[in-house]
Protein backbone atom coordinates (compact mmCIF):
# COMPACT_ATOMS: atom_id res chain seq x y z
CA UNK A 1 0.00 0.00 0.00
CA UNK A 2 1.34 3.44 -0.99
CA UNK A 3 2.05 5.65 2.06
CA UNK A 4 0.40 9.03 2.59
CA UNK A 5 3.78 10.73 2.18
CA UNK A 6 4.41 9.07 -1.19
CA UNK A 7 0.90 9.83 -2.42
CA UNK A 8 1.28 13.49 -1.49
CA UNK A 9 4.72 13.63 -3.14
CA UNK A 10 3.42 11.97 -6.31
CA UNK A 11 0.42 14.28 -6.50
CA UNK A 12 2.49 17.39 -5.80
CA UNK A 13 5.00 16.33 -8.47
CA UNK A 14 2.41 16.31 -11.24
CA UNK A 15 0.60 19.45 -10.10
CA UNK A 16 3.97 21.18 -9.69
CA UNK A 17 5.07 20.04 -13.15
CA UNK A 18 2.14 21.84 -14.71
CA UNK A 19 2.57 24.90 -12.51
CA UNK A 20 6.30 25.33 -12.88
CA UNK A 21 6.41 24.42 -16.53
CA UNK A 22 3.76 27.03 -17.10
CA UNK A 23 5.09 29.78 -14.87
CA UNK A 24 7.65 31.02 -17.42
CA UNK A 25 4.98 30.89 -20.12
CA UNK A 26 2.55 32.72 -17.85
CA UNK A 27 5.02 35.43 -16.94
CA UNK A 28 5.95 35.90 -20.59
CA UNK A 29 2.32 36.19 -21.60
CA UNK A 30 1.58 38.61 -18.77
CA UNK A 31 4.57 40.78 -19.68
CA UNK A 32 3.39 41.08 -23.29
CA UNK A 33 -0.23 41.76 -22.37
CA UNK A 34 0.73 44.39 -19.77
CA UNK A 35 2.79 46.28 -22.35
CA UNK A 36 0.07 46.22 -25.01
CA UNK A 37 -3.13 46.64 -22.99
CA UNK A 38 -4.02 49.59 -20.74
CA UNK A 39 -4.35 49.44 -16.93
CA UNK A 40 -7.99 50.52 -17.38
CA UNK A 41 -8.68 47.36 -19.41
CA UNK A 42 -7.13 45.21 -16.69
CA UNK A 43 -9.33 46.99 -14.15
CA UNK A 44 -12.46 46.30 -16.21
CA UNK A 45 -11.48 42.66 -16.56
CA UNK A 46 -10.88 42.41 -12.81
CA UNK A 47 -14.41 43.60 -12.00
CA UNK A 48 -16.03 41.28 -14.56
CA UNK A 49 -14.01 38.30 -13.30
CA UNK A 50 -14.93 38.99 -9.67
CA UNK A 51 -18.64 39.07 -10.58
CA UNK A 52 -18.36 35.84 -12.56
CA UNK A 53 -16.55 34.13 -9.68
CA UNK A 54 -19.41 35.02 -7.36
CA UNK A 55 -21.93 33.29 -9.64
CA UNK A 56 -19.49 30.39 -10.01
CA UNK A 57 -19.96 29.64 -6.31
CA UNK A 58 -23.68 29.06 -6.84
CA UNK A 59 -22.91 26.69 -9.73
CA UNK A 60 -20.64 24.57 -7.56
CA UNK A 61 -22.73 24.61 -4.35
CA UNK A 62 -19.92 22.68 -2.65
CA UNK A 63 -20.55 19.66 -4.89
CA UNK A 64 -16.99 19.38 -6.19
CA UNK A 65 -15.47 18.96 -2.73
CA UNK A 66 -18.27 16.56 -1.72
CA UNK A 67 -17.50 14.25 -4.66
CA UNK A 68 -13.91 13.98 -3.42
CA UNK A 69 -15.05 13.28 0.13
CA UNK A 70 -17.77 10.69 -0.63
CA UNK A 71 -16.23 7.70 -2.37
CA UNK A 72 -19.40 5.61 -2.85
CA UNK A 73 -21.56 7.81 -5.06
CA UNK A 74 -23.23 5.75 -7.82
CA UNK A 75 -23.16 6.55 -11.53
CA UNK A 76 -26.76 7.76 -11.48
CA UNK A 77 -26.07 9.98 -8.48
CA UNK A 78 -23.10 11.52 -10.27
CA UNK A 79 -25.22 12.07 -13.39
CA UNK A 80 -27.84 13.72 -11.20
CA UNK A 81 -25.27 16.13 -9.79
CA UNK A 82 -23.99 16.82 -13.32
CA UNK A 83 -27.52 17.57 -14.56
CA UNK A 84 -28.12 19.86 -11.60
CA UNK A 85 -24.89 21.74 -12.37
CA UNK A 86 -25.87 22.09 -16.03
CA UNK A 87 -29.26 23.58 -15.14
CA UNK A 88 -27.89 25.96 -12.52
CA UNK A 89 -25.01 27.01 -14.79
CA UNK A 90 -27.41 27.73 -17.65
CA UNK A 91 -29.68 29.84 -15.43
CA UNK A 92 -26.80 31.81 -13.91
CA UNK A 93 -25.24 32.43 -17.33
CA UNK A 94 -28.57 33.79 -18.56
CA UNK A 95 -28.82 36.06 -15.50
CA UNK A 96 -25.29 37.41 -16.04
CA UNK A 97 -26.04 38.03 -19.73
CA UNK A 98 -29.19 40.02 -18.97
CA UNK A 99 -27.67 42.00 -16.09
CA UNK A 100 -24.42 42.93 -17.87
CA UNK A 101 -25.81 46.31 -18.92
CA UNK A 102 -26.79 47.19 -15.35
CA UNK A 103 -23.35 46.13 -14.09
CA UNK A 104 -21.67 48.39 -16.65
CA UNK A 105 -23.92 51.30 -15.65
CA UNK A 106 -23.21 50.80 -11.92
CA UNK A 107 -19.44 50.93 -12.44
CA UNK A 108 -19.62 53.59 -15.14
CA UNK A 109 -17.75 51.45 -17.67
CA UNK A 110 -19.62 50.63 -20.94
CA UNK A 111 -17.06 48.00 -21.97
CA UNK A 112 -18.19 45.84 -19.01
CA UNK A 113 -21.31 44.88 -20.96
CA UNK A 114 -19.51 42.87 -23.65
CA UNK A 115 -16.91 41.51 -21.24
CA UNK A 116 -19.57 40.10 -18.88
CA UNK A 117 -21.46 38.55 -21.79
CA UNK A 118 -18.37 36.73 -23.04
CA UNK A 119 -17.68 35.47 -19.53
CA UNK A 120 -21.10 33.79 -19.58
CA UNK A 121 -19.39 31.08 -21.63
CA UNK A 122 -16.90 30.49 -18.79
CA UNK A 123 -19.66 30.42 -16.22
CA UNK A 124 -21.62 27.75 -18.12
CA UNK A 125 -18.68 25.45 -18.82
CA UNK A 126 -17.33 25.85 -15.29
CA UNK A 127 -20.64 24.40 -14.07
CA UNK A 128 -20.26 21.44 -16.45
CA UNK A 129 -16.75 20.81 -15.12
CA UNK A 130 -17.73 20.43 -11.45
CA UNK A 131 -18.47 16.69 -11.42
CA UNK A 132 -15.66 15.49 -13.71
CA UNK A 133 -13.14 17.72 -11.91
CA UNK A 134 -14.23 16.20 -8.61
CA UNK A 135 -13.81 12.71 -10.05
CA UNK A 136 -10.34 13.58 -11.35
CA UNK A 137 -9.26 14.62 -7.85
CA UNK A 138 -11.01 11.73 -6.11
CA UNK A 139 -9.24 9.23 -8.34
CA UNK A 140 -5.95 11.12 -7.80
CA UNK A 141 -5.34 11.57 -11.52
CA UNK A 142 -2.89 14.38 -10.94
CA UNK A 143 -0.88 13.53 -14.04
CA UNK A 144 -3.90 14.07 -16.29
CA UNK A 145 -4.73 17.31 -14.50
CA UNK A 146 -1.15 18.53 -14.94
CA UNK A 147 -0.97 17.78 -18.66
CA UNK A 148 -4.44 19.24 -19.21
CA UNK A 149 -3.53 22.47 -17.44
CA UNK A 150 -0.23 22.94 -19.23
CA UNK A 151 -1.48 22.23 -22.74
CA UNK A 152 -4.51 24.52 -22.41
CA UNK A 153 -2.34 27.27 -20.94
CA UNK A 154 0.04 27.14 -23.91
CA UNK A 155 -2.73 27.23 -26.52
CA UNK A 156 -4.89 29.93 -24.92
CA UNK A 157 -1.88 32.04 -23.93
CA UNK A 158 -0.48 32.00 -27.46
CA UNK A 159 -3.78 33.15 -28.91
CA UNK A 160 -4.11 35.89 -26.27
CA UNK A 161 -0.63 37.22 -27.09
CA UNK A 162 -1.37 37.21 -30.81
CA UNK A 163 -4.58 39.10 -30.14
CA UNK A 164 -2.85 41.70 -27.97
CA UNK A 165 -0.21 42.31 -30.62
CA UNK A 166 -2.92 42.73 -33.25
CA UNK A 167 -4.84 45.32 -31.25
CA UNK A 168 -7.66 43.28 -29.72
CA UNK A 169 -7.39 45.31 -26.52
CA UNK A 170 -9.45 44.02 -23.64
CA UNK A 171 -10.77 41.13 -25.74
CA UNK A 172 -7.30 39.58 -25.70
CA UNK A 173 -7.75 39.23 -21.92
CA UNK A 174 -10.92 37.19 -22.51
CA UNK A 175 -9.20 34.53 -24.59
CA UNK A 176 -7.59 32.59 -21.73
CA UNK A 177 -10.63 32.25 -19.41
CA UNK A 178 -13.03 31.38 -22.22
CA UNK A 179 -10.80 28.85 -24.00
CA UNK A 180 -9.63 27.34 -20.71
CA UNK A 181 -13.16 26.56 -19.51
CA UNK A 182 -14.11 25.00 -22.84
CA UNK A 183 -10.82 23.10 -23.18
CA UNK A 184 -11.04 21.69 -19.65
CA UNK A 185 -14.57 20.45 -20.38
CA UNK A 186 -13.45 18.65 -23.54
CA UNK A 187 -10.66 16.85 -21.69
CA UNK A 188 -12.92 16.09 -18.74
CA UNK A 189 -15.70 14.71 -20.90
CA UNK A 190 -13.29 12.39 -22.71
CA UNK A 191 -12.15 10.97 -19.35
CA UNK A 192 -15.43 11.04 -17.44
CA UNK A 193 -18.42 11.33 -19.80
CA UNK A 194 -21.55 12.32 -17.90
CA UNK A 195 -25.17 11.89 -18.91
CA UNK A 196 -28.20 14.13 -18.47
CA UNK A 197 -30.90 12.43 -16.42
CA UNK A 198 -34.59 13.31 -16.71
CA UNK A 199 -35.42 11.60 -13.40
CA UNK A 200 -32.83 12.78 -10.88
CA UNK A 201 -31.85 10.61 -7.95
CA UNK A 202 -32.86 12.63 -4.88
CA UNK A 203 -30.52 10.53 -2.73
CA UNK A 204 -27.57 12.14 -4.51
CA UNK A 205 -28.42 15.54 -3.07
CA UNK A 206 -29.31 14.11 0.36
CA UNK A 207 -26.00 12.24 0.52
CA UNK A 208 -23.79 15.25 -0.02
CA UNK A 209 -25.98 18.07 1.30
CA UNK A 210 -24.84 18.12 4.94
CA UNK A 211 -21.23 18.36 3.73
CA UNK A 212 -21.64 20.54 0.65
CA UNK A 213 -23.93 23.17 2.22
CA UNK A 214 -21.22 24.34 4.60
CA UNK A 215 -18.63 24.16 1.82
CA UNK A 216 -20.93 26.37 -0.25
CA UNK A 217 -21.59 28.84 2.58
CA UNK A 218 -17.84 29.03 3.27
CA UNK A 219 -17.20 29.74 -0.42
CA UNK A 220 -19.71 32.60 -0.32
CA UNK A 221 -18.13 34.17 2.77
CA UNK A 222 -14.60 33.55 1.49
CA UNK A 223 -15.54 35.20 -1.81
CA UNK A 224 -16.24 38.50 -0.07
CA UNK A 225 -13.12 38.13 2.03
CA UNK A 226 -11.00 37.63 -1.09
CA UNK A 227 -12.70 40.01 -3.52
CA UNK A 228 -14.32 42.84 -1.58
CA UNK A 229 -11.20 44.97 -2.02
CA UNK A 230 -11.59 44.88 -5.80
CA UNK A 231 -15.34 45.57 -5.66
CA UNK A 232 -14.75 48.57 -3.38
CA UNK A 233 -11.87 49.94 -5.47
CA UNK A 234 -13.94 49.52 -8.64
CA UNK A 235 -16.75 51.55 -7.05
CA UNK A 236 -14.84 54.31 -5.24
CA UNK A 237 -11.62 54.56 -7.28
CA UNK A 238 -10.87 54.68 -11.02
CA UNK A 239 -10.56 51.62 -13.27
CA UNK A 240 -6.88 52.48 -13.72
CA UNK A 241 -6.44 52.35 -9.93
CA UNK A 242 -8.13 48.96 -9.90
CA UNK A 243 -5.82 47.83 -12.69
CA UNK A 244 -2.75 48.82 -10.68
CA UNK A 245 -4.07 47.17 -7.52
CA UNK A 246 -5.20 43.98 -9.25
CA UNK A 247 -1.90 43.61 -11.06
CA UNK A 248 -0.01 44.03 -7.75
CA UNK A 249 -2.28 41.52 -6.04
CA UNK A 250 -1.93 38.91 -8.80
CA UNK A 251 1.84 39.38 -8.94
CA UNK A 252 2.09 38.95 -5.18
CA UNK A 253 0.05 35.75 -5.45
CA UNK A 254 2.35 34.10 -7.99
CA UNK A 255 4.42 32.31 -5.30
CA UNK A 256 1.16 31.38 -3.57
CA UNK A 257 -0.29 29.89 -6.74
CA UNK A 258 2.89 28.08 -7.65
CA UNK A 259 3.80 26.65 -4.24
CA UNK A 260 0.92 26.15 -1.81
CA UNK A 261 -1.74 25.98 -4.54
CA UNK A 262 0.30 23.06 -5.85
CA UNK A 263 -0.07 21.31 -2.49
CA UNK A 264 -3.70 22.18 -1.64
CA UNK A 265 -5.43 20.20 -4.44
CA UNK A 266 -3.51 17.11 -3.33
CA UNK A 267 -4.16 17.40 0.42
CA UNK A 268 -7.93 16.94 0.48
CA UNK A 269 -8.13 13.76 -1.67
CA UNK A 270 -5.29 12.10 0.25
CA UNK A 271 -5.82 13.31 3.82
CA UNK A 272 -9.57 12.60 3.68
CA UNK A 273 -8.60 8.97 4.40
CA UNK A 274 -7.41 10.16 7.85
CA UNK A 275 -10.59 12.07 8.72
CA UNK A 276 -11.30 9.92 11.79
CA UNK A 277 -7.87 10.61 13.36
CA UNK A 278 -7.88 14.33 14.12
CA UNK A 279 -4.67 14.21 16.17
CA UNK A 280 -2.76 12.76 13.24
CA UNK A 281 -4.20 15.46 10.95
CA UNK A 282 -2.98 18.08 13.44
CA UNK A 283 0.53 16.63 13.41
CA UNK A 284 0.63 16.46 9.62
CA UNK A 285 -0.57 20.05 9.39
CA UNK A 286 2.00 21.34 11.89
CA UNK A 287 4.79 19.70 9.90
CA UNK A 288 3.43 21.21 6.68
CA UNK A 289 3.21 24.67 8.26
CA UNK A 290 6.84 24.45 9.33
CA UNK A 291 7.99 23.64 5.78
CA UNK A 292 5.88 26.39 4.24
CA UNK A 293 7.12 28.96 6.76
CA UNK A 294 10.76 28.22 5.95
CA UNK A 295 10.08 28.98 2.29
CA UNK A 296 7.42 31.70 2.42
CA UNK A 297 9.09 34.18 4.79
CA UNK A 298 12.28 34.59 2.68
CA UNK A 299 10.18 34.88 -0.50
CA UNK A 300 8.08 37.62 1.10
CA UNK A 301 11.22 39.59 2.02
CA UNK A 302 12.60 39.18 -1.52
CA UNK A 303 9.38 40.53 -3.04
CA UNK A 304 9.33 43.46 -0.60
CA UNK A 305 12.85 44.65 -1.41
CA UNK A 306 12.66 43.73 -5.10
CA UNK A 307 9.21 45.24 -5.79
CA UNK A 308 10.43 48.04 -8.06
CA UNK A 309 12.66 45.77 -10.14
CA UNK A 310 10.03 43.00 -10.47
CA UNK A 311 7.26 45.35 -11.62
CA UNK A 312 9.49 47.10 -14.16
CA UNK A 313 10.91 43.86 -15.56
CA UNK A 314 7.53 42.20 -15.99
CA UNK A 315 5.17 45.05 -16.85
CA UNK A 316 7.22 48.09 -17.82
CA UNK A 317 7.55 51.54 -16.29
CA UNK A 318 3.95 52.58 -16.93
CA UNK A 319 2.94 50.23 -14.11
CA UNK A 320 5.13 52.16 -11.63
CA UNK A 321 2.09 53.22 -9.49
CA UNK A 322 1.58 49.58 -8.53
CA UNK A 323 5.03 49.31 -6.85
CA UNK A 324 4.08 50.70 -3.39
CA UNK A 325 0.95 48.52 -3.33
CA UNK A 326 2.92 45.43 -4.33
CA UNK A 327 5.56 46.10 -1.66
CA UNK A 328 2.92 46.29 1.10
CA UNK A 329 1.03 43.23 -0.14
CA UNK A 330 4.28 41.23 -0.26
CA UNK A 331 4.47 41.43 3.54
CA UNK A 332 1.29 39.34 3.76
CA UNK A 333 2.63 36.53 1.58
CA UNK A 334 4.08 34.27 4.33
CA UNK A 335 0.83 34.11 6.29
CA UNK A 336 -1.20 33.76 3.08
CA UNK A 337 0.84 30.77 1.99
CA UNK A 338 0.38 29.07 5.35
CA UNK A 339 -3.32 29.92 5.57
CA UNK A 340 -4.06 28.77 2.01
CA UNK A 341 -3.87 25.08 2.99
CA UNK A 342 -6.32 25.43 5.92
CA UNK A 343 -9.40 24.83 3.76
CA UNK A 344 -8.12 21.44 2.62
CA UNK A 345 -7.54 20.45 6.27
CA UNK A 346 -11.08 21.41 7.30
CA UNK A 347 -12.41 19.45 4.33
CA UNK A 348 -10.26 16.40 5.03
CA UNK A 349 -11.45 16.41 8.65
CA UNK A 350 -15.06 16.46 7.42
CA UNK A 351 -15.64 19.74 9.28
CA UNK A 352 -16.90 22.08 6.58
CA UNK A 353 -19.19 23.62 9.21
CA UNK A 354 -16.11 24.79 11.15
CA UNK A 355 -14.66 26.11 7.90
CA UNK A 356 -17.87 28.07 7.32
CA UNK A 357 -17.82 29.65 10.78
CA UNK A 358 -14.20 30.65 10.23
CA UNK A 359 -15.11 32.10 6.84
CA UNK A 360 -17.89 34.23 8.31
CA UNK A 361 -15.64 35.71 10.98
CA UNK A 362 -12.84 36.37 8.50
CA UNK A 363 -15.20 38.01 6.02
CA UNK A 364 -16.60 40.42 8.62
CA UNK A 365 -13.09 41.45 9.66
CA UNK A 366 -11.86 41.84 6.07
CA UNK A 367 -14.84 43.79 4.74
CA UNK A 368 -14.74 46.14 7.74
CA UNK A 369 -11.03 46.76 7.16
CA UNK A 370 -11.49 47.56 3.46
CA UNK A 371 -14.41 49.91 4.08
CA UNK A 372 -12.41 51.82 6.71
CA UNK A 373 -9.44 52.08 4.31
CA UNK A 374 -11.54 53.20 1.33
CA UNK A 375 -13.88 55.63 3.06
CA UNK A 376 -11.49 56.85 5.75
CA UNK A 377 -8.20 57.09 3.83
CA UNK A 378 -9.09 56.74 0.14
CA UNK A 379 -5.70 55.50 -1.14
CA UNK A 380 -4.51 52.27 -2.72
CA UNK A 381 -1.75 51.90 -0.13
CA UNK A 382 -4.38 52.11 2.62
CA UNK A 383 -6.28 49.28 0.93
CA UNK A 384 -3.08 47.22 0.82
CA UNK A 385 -2.39 47.83 4.52
CA UNK A 386 -5.99 46.87 5.29
CA UNK A 387 -5.37 43.54 3.55
CA UNK A 388 -2.22 42.88 5.62
CA UNK A 389 -3.79 43.77 8.96
CA UNK A 390 -7.03 41.85 8.43
CA UNK A 391 -5.10 38.83 7.17
CA UNK A 392 -3.10 38.70 10.41
CA UNK A 393 -6.32 38.76 12.45
CA UNK A 394 -7.90 36.10 10.24
CA UNK A 395 -4.83 33.90 10.51
CA UNK A 396 -5.10 33.83 14.30
CA UNK A 397 -8.87 33.20 14.12
CA UNK A 398 -8.58 30.38 11.60
CA UNK A 399 -5.91 28.33 13.34
CA UNK A 400 -7.35 28.90 16.81
CA UNK A 401 -10.64 27.32 15.70
CA UNK A 402 -8.95 24.60 13.64
CA UNK A 403 -6.73 23.34 16.45
CA UNK A 404 -9.05 23.85 19.41
CA UNK A 405 -12.39 22.85 17.85
CA UNK A 406 -11.57 20.66 14.84
CA UNK A 407 -8.41 18.86 15.96
CA UNK A 408 -8.97 19.16 19.75
CA UNK A 409 -5.32 20.12 20.00
CA UNK A 410 -3.14 22.98 21.21
CA UNK A 411 -3.04 26.04 18.93
CA UNK A 412 0.34 27.00 20.43
CA UNK A 413 1.81 24.29 18.20
CA UNK A 414 1.20 26.47 15.13
CA UNK A 415 3.05 29.46 16.56
CA UNK A 416 5.83 27.20 17.88
CA UNK A 417 6.69 26.00 14.38
CA UNK A 418 6.40 29.49 12.83
CA UNK A 419 8.34 31.48 15.44
CA UNK A 420 11.89 30.32 14.51
CA UNK A 421 11.41 31.43 10.91
CA UNK A 422 9.77 34.68 12.00
CA UNK A 423 12.79 35.52 14.15
CA UNK A 424 15.12 34.54 11.31
CA UNK A 425 13.29 36.75 8.79
CA UNK A 426 13.13 39.73 11.17
CA UNK A 427 16.90 39.61 11.56
CA UNK A 428 17.42 39.18 7.81
CA UNK A 429 15.03 42.06 7.04
CA UNK A 430 16.95 44.47 9.28
CA UNK A 431 20.33 43.42 7.88
CA UNK A 432 19.05 43.54 4.28
CA UNK A 433 17.62 47.04 4.73
CA UNK A 434 21.02 48.30 5.86
CA UNK A 435 22.91 46.38 3.17
CA UNK A 436 20.70 47.51 0.25
CA UNK A 437 20.94 51.12 1.41
CA UNK A 438 24.68 51.17 0.78
CA UNK A 439 25.09 48.59 -1.99
CA UNK A 440 22.83 48.73 -5.05
CA UNK A 441 22.86 48.26 -8.82
CA UNK A 442 21.59 50.53 -11.57
CA UNK A 443 20.68 47.62 -13.83
CA UNK A 444 17.30 46.21 -12.71
CA UNK A 445 18.23 42.62 -13.54
CA UNK A 446 21.47 42.87 -11.59
CA UNK A 447 19.66 44.61 -8.76
CA UNK A 448 17.00 41.90 -8.48
CA UNK A 449 19.60 39.13 -8.59
CA UNK A 450 21.60 40.90 -5.87
CA UNK A 451 18.50 41.22 -3.65
CA UNK A 452 17.43 37.59 -4.05
CA UNK A 453 20.91 36.15 -3.50
CA UNK A 454 21.58 38.40 -0.50
CA UNK A 455 18.28 37.57 1.22
CA UNK A 456 18.65 33.83 0.83
CA UNK A 457 22.33 33.89 1.85
CA UNK A 458 21.50 35.92 4.95
CA UNK A 459 18.61 33.56 5.68
CA UNK A 460 20.88 30.50 5.64
CA UNK A 461 23.53 32.24 7.74
CA UNK A 462 20.92 33.24 10.32
CA UNK A 463 19.48 29.72 10.25
CA UNK A 464 22.92 28.26 10.90
CA UNK A 465 23.59 30.63 13.80
CA UNK A 466 20.13 29.95 15.26
CA UNK A 467 20.60 26.19 14.63
CA UNK A 468 17.31 26.26 12.79
CA UNK A 469 17.59 23.96 9.79
CA UNK A 470 20.31 21.55 10.89
CA UNK A 471 22.04 22.63 7.71
CA UNK A 472 25.18 20.54 8.18
CA UNK A 473 23.14 17.36 8.69
CA UNK A 474 21.06 18.12 5.60
CA UNK A 475 24.16 18.84 3.51
CA UNK A 476 25.88 15.62 4.68
CA UNK A 477 22.73 13.59 3.94
CA UNK A 478 22.43 15.03 0.43
CA UNK A 479 26.14 14.45 -0.21
CA UNK A 480 25.85 10.84 0.94
CA UNK A 481 22.85 10.24 -1.31
CA UNK A 482 24.68 11.82 -4.25
CA UNK A 483 27.72 9.59 -3.71
CA UNK A 484 25.54 6.47 -3.53
CA UNK A 485 23.67 7.35 -6.72
CA UNK A 486 26.92 8.23 -8.52
CA UNK A 487 28.44 4.93 -7.44
CA UNK A 488 25.40 3.00 -8.64
CA UNK A 489 25.51 4.74 -12.03
CA UNK A 490 29.25 4.09 -12.36
CA UNK A 491 28.83 0.37 -11.52
CA UNK A 492 25.99 0.05 -13.97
Amino acid sequence: MVSIKKEVARGVFWIALAKYSGIIISLGITAILARNISPEAFGTMAIATVIMLFLDIFSDMGIGAAIVQFKTLTRKQLDTLFTMGLCIGGILSFILFLSSGNIAEYYGDPSLTDVCRYLCICLFFNALNIVPNGLMLREKRFRTIALRTLSIQIVSGSIAVAGALHGWGIYALLVTPVLSSVGVFIVNYCNYPQSIVLRPDSNAIKTVWSYSIFQFLFSVSNYFSRNMDKLIIGRYFTMADLGYYDKSYRLMQLPLQNITYVISPVLHPILSAMQSDKQQLARKNSTLIGYIACLSFPIGICLFFGAHDIVNILFGDRWEPSVPVFRILALSLPLQMILSTSGALFQAAGKTDHMFYVGIMNTVVTVAGFLIAALGFGTLTAMAWAWDITLLINFVNSYTIMYRCTFKSRVQEVFRVIMPQFVNTTIVGILAAVLFRYVSFQNIFGSLAWIVCSVFLLTFIAAYLLQQYAILKIAKSLLLKFRKSSSAVYQA
